[in-house]
């Protein structure tokens, strides 16, 4: 056995499940073809969907076929018109074909009604089908009783070819997948050779030769015809397929438009989501054509100048977060934050976010209310009464301290990857020194929020010294009041109740999502059917007989997309694509040229007169057909005799070769008209090679003495009659080759047509003495007529076979273009999530799994940064500015993402949360992919920098070096210092704008500065929220790196004592700050990370690497107070 070649990746991976080509590619399918597409409309469901479309289709061929009977009719009664003198013979045959042109359209009329108003369709069909082809037989064959006994044996068929190509391909009886048509055939058959033989018999000088020859041929049309049968089952199956796709598509579209709308609106409101939208797909459009140009980052901010804002602190949160495990803190948090998302929405307030212990909402942005400032109050006052219930139930020492103002905000994103909607403003600031100054318990409300209350509640005077010498507040002329809770207050249990009601209209949607879309897709495929175009346009809807006639399917709009004769596409661009699309029936177009070409061998070789060189002649052209037919099917015959997979391909030299060749053969269209070319091309040289190789001044000679000689026997070169019918079989070969166009058909038809007619003329005196089809007509003629009505009727036939492939091609381009829409939308809900979650729990949420399930994940060791950009007022440009800082720190993001991924936790205010250690496994980021590459041309209009450039944790060689030699480093420390790199990666960013001036316009010191804290240890994280999930993480890590940022010193990295002693053992320095005093833990010892004049790490002293930090600790904290702080 040859060798395999299975490293290939497979080219249909992506490929829906459900499409029709989605198991196979070209000739990878084992078996046959039409069998495998049988199969997979059992597997769909669709055979029902199936015989209805036959049902439809047989309406259309039935016209056509009354068409075509009636314009060769009228046609051949025009010739006998034209061409025969005696009005005897001129009237007999006449009135033969014109009582057939009026007795069709009775017989198959039956065949145009419904199946609702015809009882028995299926037999009624078969009845008209045969009585329709026996009429066309006997009209043919009952010249025998016009004629006088010594006229009649010079009679041969007129319309033998076309009455077999009417029985399997104009007639219901050949696509009603009845075996009744086999039957038909061979009484047709059987008519016409006993027909042929009583001729023959009754001649002066019988040939059974002839008999034999004319059965040949009447056998080699009907396999054509059948084959050509199975291979339109295949057509029609496969459009119906397509069409099934087409509306799964459609389904699945709507499906993932939904989604993606539910999904961005946890990022953003509505009204501003579709912007977002945009930039998704825009973006994905941009990696599917490649960078182009510097494209702007987008800023998405809207001002609001009337709102109200609240901001809630839950009070011993961070006991919470030390002492209960990860499950019981999600689900206290998760049961919290549903409770108060729920609250929101009945108050008509929008929830901005939630950090922790922070919870953040604005009401009046984009559903105004004039009433915001009172639904910030019922929300707080709803929250306040929410935490007591759970603090009663829990046994829980924990309250909620609320601040509520009332003025203006800017809402909306910045940032590149992990969005979230977020408000900025002096009045934001001014809300949150409310809650740090509020009471537990109660709703604390500035002087401008009691205004817009109207005095509706209990208040009381806020004094708290503190507010008197916050400068923020004493600026603002600020004057505070506290709300408790009110007695007369009720809570509105319907809204209540529908708000639950769309959590679980939320859950069932999830569950039977799937479901629905296949119970769509089977409900709407019976009108899908009923629409599909079946060809009802042009010829065939001159004969329509139906009541579907009148009806409006899409036949009527197809037309729009082709031409009407050669339909070719008006879209040049589909019709060339059309045209190089595979076609994997090549291999039987040239199985049956084959076939035709041994067919015709025989019959030649049967004939005494043939010369010995012509048999060896046409036995190497026949050869060549056979080498050409098994080059074709190699790739084909290799995948059965090989248990391998579909992109596997053979390694033995000439295996690879003659599969490559064979791929050709399939796929390039040059190639693919070539070898057609050419194969028709030797069947019609072995047709009339017999004419080729005679000798025509011998052969007239012949004919002269015998005409001399009263008729005696003549030796002759060929049979007329046979090359004649051979030339019909290789017409009848253009019904396969689906895979050229109607023009290059017509055009080596009528080649083929022309040459066959010079040969006539060419050897007229032999032809004129063979038996002719009508009494009186030339039989130079009727040879003539009798290949022209063929021509005719191939290519009426082969155009509506051409509309019913362009049809299907259609389907085809209209299900990749929704195809390609599902999947930007699919990836971007994909982006959308992993903004919204990390990307290894964004896989989990993608996935199914049951809604009321918590997530939650608690991790060792995890390093958590916390970097404040300092000195920005909220406004506009201060804004716009913070948008580009968190844009390159985002594209930072990509040089992070190696078995230790920096993620993104959130942007809170001007603070930038990210952490390291969270994923130990490698998962496909989303919301990395959106950013985008800058191109070479855009250093002069865009700020560049080295670390951007640099690979993945490309500076940490040192790290590594010494991760694998030090002992006292423990498992996943490196976490600590990818998570430092990063930071002094900031560092540099911030450095190089100061550098560059790109966005500061003022020369203050203090402007745009970095703070940044670190802190490694157990970390708990989790999902909370309903309908806009949130991840967070909680632990001592996380409080610890806050305060090393809110504590820290500017362009310095400040951090735990422990973070500091994990990277002086992969020998980074940390130098000794002092003490800091932590809420709930006391006097911490802090270090900043030494960093040169180049922003670089600094080696640590080795003969201190064991140094006791804790004892340094200790003893620095006897004689250095917070002001002995050391520069960095």
């Amino acid at each position: 056995m040859d060798g395999i070649d299975e490293n290939r990746p497979s080219e249909a991976t992506n490929t829906p499940q459900d499409a029709p080509d989605a198991e196979y590619r070209g000739s990878d399918a084992k078996g046959w073809e039409w069998k495998y597409l049988r199969a997979k409309c059992k597997l769909l469901g669709l055979e029902q969907y199936y015989q209805r479309y036959l049902e439809r289709f047989s309406v259309v061929i039935v016209a056509l076929f009354l068409f075509v009977m009636e314009l060769l009719l009228l046609t051949h009664i025009v010739v006998l018109l034209v061409l025969i003198d005696s009005k005897t013979n001129f009237i007999s045959d006449t009135l033969r074909y014109i009582a057939l042109m009026l007795m069709l359209p009775f017989v198959v009329y039956i065949c145009f009604l419904d199946r609702s108003v015809l009882k028995r369709y299926m037999l009624w069909n078969m009845l008209a089908s045969a009585a329709a082809i026996l009429l066309i037989c006997l009209m043919d064959t009952l010249i025998v009783f016009f004629a006088s006994p010594t006229d009649y044996f010079n009679i041969s068929c007129a319309h033998d070819h076309i009455c077999i190509i009417a029985l399997y391909l104009l007639l219901p009886i050949g696509n009603l997948r009845s075996n009744f048509v086999y039957v038909l055939a061979v009484v047709v058959y059987v008519i016409y050779l006993v027909y042929i033989t009583l001729i023959v018999y009754r001649t002066k000088h019988f040939t059974p030769t002839y008999i034999f020859a004319y059965g040949i041929y009447t056998f080699t049309l009907h396999t054509l015809m059948v084959v050509r049968l199975k291979i339109m089952e295949y057509r029609l199956r496969k459009k119906l397929l397509s069409r099934h796709q087409l509306l799964l598509q459609h389904h699945v579209l709507q499906m993932v438009m939904g989604q993606e709308k539910d999904m961005i609106q946890t990022v953003l409101p509505q009204q501003i989501a579709h912007s977002l939208q945009e930039e998704i797909r825009n973006r994905i459009e941009d990696q599917r054509l490649g960078p182009r140009h510097l494209i702007p980052r987008s800023l998405f901010l809207e001002l609001h100048p009337d709102v109200s804002i609240l901001m809630g602190d839950m009070v011993n949160y961070t006991q919470l977060t030390t002492t209960l495990d990860v499950k019981d803190l999600v689900q206290i948090l998760h049961e919290l934050f549903v409770s108060f998302d729920l609250a929101a929405e009945r108050n008509n307030v929008l929830r901005v976010k939630f950090l922790g212990d922070a919870y953040e909402c604005v009401s009046g942005t984009y559903n105004y209310s004039p009433r915001h400032a009172k639904n910030c109050v019922e929300l707080a006052l709803d929250m306040i009464n929410t935490i007591a219930a759970m603090r009663e139930n829990r046994k829980l020492n924990i309250d909620m301290r609320i601040g509520v103002h009332s003025g203006e905000v800017f809402a909306g994103i910045i940032g590149r990857t992990k969005w979230q909607y977020d408000i900025w403003s002096i009045d934001v600031d001014i809300a949150q020194r409310l809650e740090q100054y509020g009471k537990p318990g109660y709703v604390h409300v500035s002087n401008k929020t009691l205004v817009l209350l109207n005095r509706k509640y209990v208040y009381e005077l806020h004094e708290n010294p503190k507010i008197k010498m916050d400068v923020i507040l004493e600026k603002a002329h600020i004057t505070t009041y506290l709300i408790g809770p009110q007695q007369t207050r009720t809570i509105n249990v319907q809204t209540t109740r529908g708000a639950r009601m769309s959590k679980e209209s939320l859950d069932s949607r999830r569950f039977s999502m799937k479901h629905e879309i296949r119970s769509k897709t089977r409900r709407g495929m019976y009108d899908e059917v009923e629409q599909m175009p079946v060809g009802r346009s042009q010829f065939a809807c001159i004969f329509d007989l139906s009541r579907q006639s009148q009806t409006r399917n899409e036949d009527q709009l197809f037309k729009a997309y082709i031409t009407s004769f050669w339909r070719l596409f008006r879209n040049s661009e589909h019709e060339w694509s059309f045209l190089k699309m595979p076609d994997i029936f090549i291999k039987y177009s040239l199985l049956m040229a084959s076939f035709t070409g041994f067919m015709i061998y025989i019959n030649i070789v049967i004939i005494r007169y043939t010369q010995f060189k012509t048999i060896w002649h046409m036995f190497f052209m026949l050869i060549g057909l056979f080498v050409i037919t098994l080059v074709s099917f190699y790739k084909k015959i290799w995948y059965n005799r090989t248990n391998v997979k579909t992109w596997a391909r053979p390694t033995f030299i000439l295996s690879r070769w003659l599969f490559r060749a064979a791929e050709l053969i399939e796929e390039q269209l040059i190639v693919r008209c070539f070898v057609a070319f050419f194969s028709i091309f030797i069947v019609y040289i072995m047709a009339t090679f017999t004419t080729v190789d005679c000798n025509a001044d011998a052969f007239l000679i012949n004919v002269i003495r015998s005409d001399l000689e009263n008729g005696k026997k003549v030796e002759k070169c060929f049979y007329p009659w046979q090359v004649t019918h051979n030339v019909v079989l290789v017409l009848a070969l253009l019904f396969f080759f689906d895979g050229l166009s109607l023009v290059f058909k017509t055009g080596l038809s009528a080649l083929i047509v022309t040459a066959h007619l010079l040969t006539v003329f060419e050897y007229y005196f032999a032809w004129q003495r063979t038996k002719t089809t009508n009494l009186g007509l030339n039989a130079v003629f009727a040879h003539t007529l009798y290949v022209v009505l063929f021509w005719v009727l191939t290519l009426i036939v082969l155009q509506h076979y051409t509309y019913i492939n362009k049809v299907e091609y259609h389907s085809i381009l209209r299900y990749e273009a929704k195809l390609k829409q599902a999947e930007d939308i699919t990836r971007s809900i994909k982006i959308i999530m992993a903004n919204i979650l990390p990307a290894h729990v964004a896989q989990l949420f993608l996935e199914s799994r049951d809604p009321e399930e918590l997530f939650y994940e608690s991790f060792d060791k995890v390093a958590v940064m916390f970097a404040s950009i300092e000195n920005f007022e909220p406004d506009k440009t201060g804004l716009r500015v913070l948008n580009e800082y968190i844009c390159y720190y985002d594209d930072l993001l990509n040089c992070y993402v190696d078995k230790y991924k920096v993620e993104k936790i959130k942007v809170i205010g001007w603070t930038y949360m990210a952490a390291c250690g969270l994923d130990a496994d490698n998962y496909t980021d989303f919301s990395l992919g959106l950013a985008r590459r800058k191109s070479s041309q855009s250093a002069a209009s865009s700020v560049r920098f080295g670390t951007t450039t640099r690979k993945s944790g490309e500076s940490l060689d040192l790290g590594r070096r010494v991760t694998l030699e030090h002992p006292q480093l423990e498992k996943d420390d490196e976490c600590v210092l990818v998570m430092t790199q990063f930071a002094a990666d900031l560092l540099r960013i911030m450095h190089d704008i100061e550098l560059q001036n790109v966005y500061l316009e003022t020369t203050a010191n203090n402007i745009g500065q970095l703070k940044i804290g670190i802190s490694h240890g157990p970390v708990m994280a989790g999902v909370v929220g309903l309908s806009r999930p949130h991840y967070d993480i909680w632990g001592h890590a996380v409080n610890m790196a806050s305060r090393m940022c809110s504590s820290g010193v500017l362009n310095c990295i400040q951090l735990t004592a422990k973070s500091a002693q994990v990277l002086q053992l992969f020998d980074v320095r940390c130098s000794y700050r002092g003490l800091i005093n932590v809420k709930g833990i006391g006097e911490t010892p802090t270090y900043l990370l030494a960093l040169n004049s180049f922003l670089e790490f600094q080696p640590h002293d080795s003969s201190e690497l064991d140094f006791d930090m804790e004892e340094q600790a200790t003893e620095s904290s006897e004689r250095v107070t917070g002001g002995s702080s050391q520069s960095c």
